[in-house]
This record gives C-alpha cells, sequence and structure tokens, in this order.
C-alpha cells in the first residue's frame, strides 16, 4: 500500500514531467546565445489542483533539475512535513524531499536518472 507521502511524491512527479516537455520543446526552438529566454513553467507542488505557474530561463530549470528529488514550486506550495527549501528567489523556490517514501517516489519517476 502506497503512504500518503508517496502519493504527494507522485503528483509533483507528474507536473514534472509536463516541465520536462516544455524544457525539451524549448531548447530545440529557441537559442538562448543571444541572452537567457525565459519560459513559463508549471509549479511542481503535491497539489493536483494548482495551477500556478513559474517563471524560469532553461539553465534556472536545468539546475533544479539537476538533483532527482528536487522540484521548483512557487512560494507557499513548500511542504515542510515531506520537504525543506534548498533555494529561495523572489519567484520560485527549490525544494528536496525529505520524507523518504516522497524522495523514493521522486527519485522513481525521474526522468533524468540513468
Amino acid at each position: 500500500m502506497r503512504t500518503r507521502e508517496a502519493r504527494l511524491g507522485e503528483n509533483e512527479a507528474l507536473y514534472r514531467e509536463v516541465n520536462e516537455n516544455i524544457a525539451e520543446v524549448a531548447g530545440h526552438l529557441f537559442d538562448e546565445g543571444d541572452g537567457p529566454i525565459t519560459f513559463r513553467f508549471v509549479c511542481e507542488c503535491c497539489s493536483v489542483a494548482c495551477v500556478a505557474q513559474v517563471v524560469l530561463t532553461l539553465d534556472e530549470y536545468r539546475s533544479v533539475r539537476s538533483k532527482g528529488c528536487w522540484f521548483v514550486v512557487v512560494p507557499g506550495h513548500e511542504r515542510p512535513a515531506i520537504e525543506r527549501v534548498i533555494e529561495r528567489r523572489e519567484e520560485y523556490l527549490v525544494v528536496e524531499k525529505t520524507d523518504p517514501d516522497a524522495k523514493e517516489a521522486a527519485l522513481a519517476s525521474d526522468p533524468r536518472a540513468s
């Protein structure tokens, strides 16, 4: 039986999958050689009802995605019970899964894992 924390981690992974597709398409269509271009990504919080957006450059998004248990969320959408804030920006937060079940779900669904 999956725990509540694992389900929350899986919800975040769904948003991450959407953002991975945004990053892939943006990377093919736009060249950041003339300076950083920003894109609207979806908040990767665990609420399935969330429709918030986060504005990031591709490099900023790739930095967040460098770890399989890191996610980008809008301020106020972090869940201290399952994650900790590792970076604060005015427009967004980077959170890291700390709950073992949520972290396992996040890592298991990481599309960049080898």
